[in-house]
Parts: structure tokens; C-alpha cells; sequence
């Protein structure tokens, strides 16, 4: 924490920037955690998306507790899509190896490259569906619990949900995931 806070200049900035440090990076560890699915890894995100967020806090210092919220949601889950991004090239090579060494494994890859693709897809949807789909189906929130998470009405996330549900869908169905 410290190293956050010496990035900051006035006492009030630093007292404001360890309030919100304290109320939200349990909150951003676990997300950041149901992406990546590792404890250090999120503990990575999570540091990388507070590092961000001192690094540019002169410019977010006037937002209300909701839009802090919600930025640090959007910087911890780009932290971690770029850390998940970068392990996956590096493991890449690593599957390759043991498909060459051990082709009968074909069965346990195929179930996790369904996943991975379902978890990409998910990510390439417009923000306002895939940030719904992932806060609903990798971090187990409620539709009421994401409602107010992002300022908007239950239903209003619920017909996030349907769309977003819709397209994931048609898309699953265009590379032969889904019929």
C-alpha cells in the first residue's frame, strides 16, 4: 500500500486513496481470481489495476464511490485479461509439446478449449453484455447484486443477460459449439 500512496501528493488524497485501496480490493482479488483462477495471478491484477489507478488518480480523484467502484472493476479486469492473455502464449508452447508427446489426452484439452472458448467469446462481446455475462456466470453475482454494482435497474441487467445469452449463443453456433 505504501507504495501507492507515495505515488500520491496531499495528505486528504492519501487518506481518501487508502479508504478506497481498503473497501475495494477484496471485491477486485476476487474477481480477478474467477478469471484467472489463480491466487497470485489476482493478486497481480489487483496490484496492477491499483497501481493504474494512483498512477492517473488526479483525473479520477472526483468521481463518486460508485464510479471509483466501477473503474477499478474495468482496470482489474483488464489487468487480468492482459496476465491471463500472456499466460496463455506462454503455455501455448507447453501444449503443443505434450499433444506431441501424448495425443490420447485429446478428451481432457478438448473440454478445457471449450471453456477457453466460451470464456474468449464472452470477452469479445460489446462491454455492456460481456461485463454482465462474467459478473453473473464467474463471479456468481445476483441480478440484483450486479444491478447495483453498475448503477443499473435488475431489469435492465436482465435484459443484458438475454441478449448477451443471445449473441453467445449465435456465436457458439457459427464455430459448431452450440446447435
Amino acid at each position: 500500500m505504501l507504495i501507492y500512496i507515495s505515488m500520491l501528493g496531499e495528505a486528504d488524497d492519501k487518506q481518501r486513496f487508502e479508504v478506497i485501496y481498503q473497501s475495494n480490493r477484496d471485491f477486485m482479488y476476487h474477481y480477478a481470481y474467477k478469471i484467472l483462477g489463480d491466487v497470485s495471478s489476482a493478486e497481480d491484477a489487483v496490484h496492477d489495476a491499483f497501481l493504474s489507478f494512483a498512477k492517473y488518480y488526479e483525473r479520477y480523484r472526483h468521481l463518486d464511490s460508485m464510479q471509483t467502484r466501477n473503474f477499478l472493476m474495468i482496470t482489474v479486469r483488464n489487468a487480468a485479461f492482459k496476465i491471463y492473455h500472456h499466460r496463455k502464449r506462454e503455455t501455448a508452447v507447453d501444449e503443443i509439446q505434450k499433444d506431441e508427446i501424448m495425443p490420447d489426452i485429446a478428451a481432457d484439452t478438448e473440454q478445457k478449449d471449450v471453456k477457453r472458448i466460451v470464456f474468449d467469446m464472452i470477452k469479445s462481446l460489446d462491454s455492456k453484455y460481456g461485463d454482465v455475462l462474467m459478473l453473473k456466470y464467474y463471479c456468481d453475482m445476483s441480478v440484483n447484486e450486479i444491478a447495483e454494482q453498475l448503477g443499473l435497474t435488475p431489469q435492465n441487467i436482465k435484459v443484458r443477460l438475454h441478449r448477451g445469452r443471445t449473441l453467445l449463443k449465435s456465436r457458439l453456433e457459427g464455430v459448431g459449439i452450440c446447435e
